[in-house]
């Protein structure tokens, strides 16, 4: 394994497709336990037993509901931007891994990435447009929808700061070797 070299952007194939991916199930989540959660409230059944159904409901997961749909925005984008700067850590670590002459192969691979960018995003889009629970999506998730739709350019961006941090020439250590010392 330590021998063997890659490209830098070799990451930004799973980036787009678990950027996808994630945000889609996140929002049917958020769709299923928002309706489970509203089909507690108004069963009609009060009393389980010697439990309130309601107030039940209401103090356990009307309150996790609640939560998840006013913070499901901050908790997407903190998930998107957290595979972003993790490809950067991934850069930085294997900046000596890649021979300079795979910055042509990198550029290419941010090209086919784009392409699969604009196809994820126009898919995005088609998928936003069919599903019955879209204002999920459209108020609770409207930065991830966002960066969704905006994945092609966010994808060039983030392969050319990739790139930039993974051949830049940044020493690993802070002292110069001099031969013989």
């Amino acid at each position: 394994m330590k021998t063997k070299k890659g490209v830098a952007t070799a990451n930004i194939f799973p980036f787009i497709i678990l950027a996808f991916i994630a945000i889609l199930v996140f929002g049917i989540f958020l769709y299923t336990y928002n309706a489970i959660t509203n089909s507690f409230l108004n069963s009609g059944v009060e009393m389980a037993g010697q439990v309130n159904l309601t107030n039940a409901t209401q103090n356990t997961m009307g309150k996790i509901n609640t939560a998840m749909l006013n913070q499901a925005n901050l908790i997407s984008i903190i998930f998107l931007f957290a595979i972003v700067f993790a490809m950067f850590i991934i850069a930085y670590l294997t900046r000596d891994k890649s021979p300079a002459i795979f910055f042509v192969l990198d550029l290419l691979i941010i090209i086919f990435a784009y392409i699969l960018a604009v196809y994820i995003s126009n898919s995005y889009e088609t998928i936003l447009n069919s599903i019955p629970f879209q204002s999920i999506f459209i108020s609770n998730l409207n930065l991830a929808t966002t960066f969704l739709l905006q994945l092609p350019k966010i994808t060039v961006i983030v392969g050319v700061i990739t790139m930039i941090i993974s051949y830049s020439a940044i020493p690993k250590t802070k002292e110069e070797e001099v031969a013989g010392y």
